[in-house]
């Protein structure tokens, strides 16, 4: 039946009806939302795929919206599975069926002091993203023990403060999440209400992958190389072009926009998320007043100066790419900036604005400025556009520069 439907109809029906559905509860970087919506409907083909990515929904600290995302994405993508915590012989059998495991609190599995059940979980995670991975276990006594082999290929999203694992990672498209400030504004999400309001867009999405499944296989194993990708992240990309050659071709130059703003915003760094917090508010404490710059070298000195101060101790000595390592999951990036008749490198008030607002105590004296700027509408570098259209699935002609 769904053949017969008019696929250019369902084709965009679907798209924006996921995308507008995300968009109205959750709040994330604005490369995020056309990604995330052909990652909901591509769980429902994912068996025409040789691999399919990972979501990560990574934030510096709690109460970043990433729960959120993942009750939305239940009521989207194909046999959503949502737990917090789980046995490795409950998530492999989970995984009989393909469903799509949407995990929370996954931070777990990057502890120092990892329990044999966390390494467990995560050899199984890191085997699922390939098609025909499985994991071996001895079967029942009543069969003499032999080994069988439990399939764990499936579409899987995470949420976690920090960073993941480096090997999940690897598998991931990550996407930074980040307190919601108070200009930004989203519907209200009530669990008695919203999964009825969720059920005619997952029939729209069933509907489009039944009708188009194998027009989106042959678009995978026909698509050239992704070239403006690392290999690994093409490997990861590659379903989700796919799905929009199929759906929207007209937004392929938005998704590759997309890709390369999330794919470089990876973190290189593994921080710890209490380091992060306690030097974005040390930065507030010995920014000087009145500046609307600071070179990074004054900032480090001025770190290292403040009473019983940890930057100076040799773990946590603070270079200029380890400091940029541990801002950068806030959105704030060094840049160059005007000291007296020159240029050098350093950092800008405006950039920590938001992120003080959002992560920092409001009771204590702050710095602060006359200055209008993006950062005070709750944007930053991160979250800013990066198309002229929308992407909730609205048609735009975007062009890359």
């Amino acid at each position: 039946m769904a053949a017969m439907i008019d696929a250019q109809h369902s084709e965009q029906d679907a798209l924006s009806a996921a995308g507008g559905f995300i968009r109205r509860f959750c709040i994330l970087p604005e490369s995020a939302y056309l990604p995330l919506s052909l990652w909901a409907i591509a769980t429902h083909i994912s068996e025409a795929f040789g691999a399919f990515p990972y979501i990560a929904l990574l934030s510096p600290a709690k109460r970043s919206g990433k729960t959120r995302v993942l009750e939305v994405l239940e009521l989207l993508c194909a046999r959503p599975q949502r737990i917090t915590s789980g046995s490795p012989a409950s998530i492999f059998r989970l995984m009989k069926n393909a469903p799509t495991l949407l995990l929370d609190e996954v931070e777990a599995l990057r502890s120092n002091k990892t329990s044999e059940s966390a390494q467990a979980i995560l050899s199984i995670l890191n085997a699922g993203h390939r098609k025909g991975a499985t994991v071996t276990r001895c079967g029942s006594q009543d069969k003499d023990f032999e080994p069988v082999h439990f399939p764990v290929y499936g579409p899987k999203a995470f949420a976690a403060i920090g960073r993941l694992p480096d090997t999940l990672a690897d598998r991931s498209i990550c996407i930074p999440m980040q307190r919601k400030a108070a200009s930004q504004h989203v519907a209200r999400f009530l669990f008695a209400r919203t999964p009825t309001e969720a059920q005619p867009i997952r029939k729209l999405i069933e509907a489009w992958a039944e009708a188009n499944r194998d027009t989106v296989q042959q678009s995978y194993e026909q698509m050239g190389d992704l070239d403006f990708l690392t290999d690994r992240e093409a490997d990861l990309w590659m379903p989700l072009f796919a799905a929009c050659a199929v759906a929207a071709p007209k937004r392929i130059a938005e998704l590759k926009r997309c890709a390369q703003v999330l794919s470089g915003a990876k973190a290189a760094d593994d921080v710890d998320d209490s380091v992060a917090l306690t030097l974005l508010d040390d930065v507030r404490s010995v920014w000087t007043a009145g500046s609307l710059n600071m070179l990074t070298a004054s900032l480090i000195t001025a770190l290292e100066q403040l009473p019983e101060s940890r930057w100076p101790e040799p773990e946590n000595r603070l270079t200029p790419i380890k400091l940029a390592g541990i801002l950068r999951p806030f959105g704030i990036l060094p840049g160059t900036i005007r000291v007296g008749q020159g240029t050098a490198k350093g950092y800008k008030l405006a950039d920590f604005e938001s992120a003080f607002s959002r992560y920092l105590p409001q009771n204590i004296a702050q710095p602060v400025t006359a200055v209008t700027t993006r950062i005070n509408t709750g944007e930053n570098t991160l979250f800013r556009p990066v198309t002229a259209g929308m992407c909730d699935g609205s048609e735009n002609t975007w062009k890359p520069a």
